[in-house]
């Protein structure tokens, strides 16, 4: 790395620290109603047709019971839940329909990355653990991605923007959590998991995100959730742009 580069990213790395990066949602390890992060972007419009939501999240659940970090609600009145994902596989579910994936078994106080996508064009939705597909759904023709719903994370919503139920609520962590306008394929899904936790957004996706990882920690958060530090270094932020033997020295020596 050129010397005038170590020293912008010097003088630049410590205020995105205190940004989104290296900034992860806390889950009160006590379940309860009244912790989530509720909010309607904009953006759904962008995700009628084609969608994906990748995250990095990690349970420290004590039970068995399903968790839902993520739930997506848009018409009234009614339990129809179109996007659910929870810290085990088979509480993923599609408009309303469970996606029938039973392995593999995650493990509490780990972390994962999971994707959800969907195409409107193929009807299918995947779901991705780790970079790998563990399932897929067909869905029904000509059904769309209600625009103008709610986002809820850290409940399931039987109701938009209400009913939660306690036995159902995430307790843990969410990290990097980005929405795509258009369903990624199976070797993108991959590539984000192989960057690691740490890594900055893959450049290649940037143009294709509509609710951003920042937009997140933005949205207002209720009960005793909290924008925590995570243990991420910034030099991951840099990684595409310097030799990996640099980067490893820097990891190790420079650390901040």
């Amino acid at each position: 790395m050129a010397p005038k580069l170590v020293a912008v990213c010097l003088v630049f790395l410590p205020g995105l620290v205190i940004g989104w990066y290296n900034a992860m949602l806390d889950f009160p390890r006590e379940p309860s109603i009244e912790n989530y992060v509720m909010w309607s972007p904009d953006q759904t419009e962008s995700m009628q047709s084609a969608f994906s939501i990748c995250s990095w999240f990690r349970s420290i659940s004590t039970d068995t019971r399903n968790r839902w970090w993520i739930s997506y609600q848009a018409q009234p009145d009614q339990d129809v839940e179109d996007i659910l994902m929870a810290d085990s596989v088979n509480g993923a579910s599609i408009f309303s329909t469970n996606m029938g994936v039973t392995s593999p078994l995650l493990e509490k106080r780990k972390w994962y990355h999971m994707c959800q996508t969907w195409d409107l064009s193929t009807r299918t939705a995947y779901l991705y653990v780790d970079g790998k597909s563990v399932g897929s759904k067909g869905t029904a023709e000509r059904r769309k991605l209600p625009a103008g719903g709610i986002f809820v994370l850290g409940q399931e919503q039987d109701r938009p923007g209400s009913h939660f139920d306690a036995n159902q609520a995430f307790v843990g962590q969410l990290y990097q959590l980005n929405m795509y306008g258009r369903a990624l394929t199976g070797q993108e899904v991959e590539r984000l998991f192989n960057r690691g936790r740490c890594a900055s957004n893959d450049p290649n996706l940037l143009r294709d995100i509509v609710v951003s990882w920042s937009d997140v920690l933005e949205a207002p958060r209720s009960g005793e959730v909290r924008v925590k530090k995570s243990t991420c270094s910034a030099w991951h932020l840099v990684e595409d742009y310097i030799d990996p033997d640099l980067l490893e020295h820097l990891l190790k020596y420079h650390d901040f």
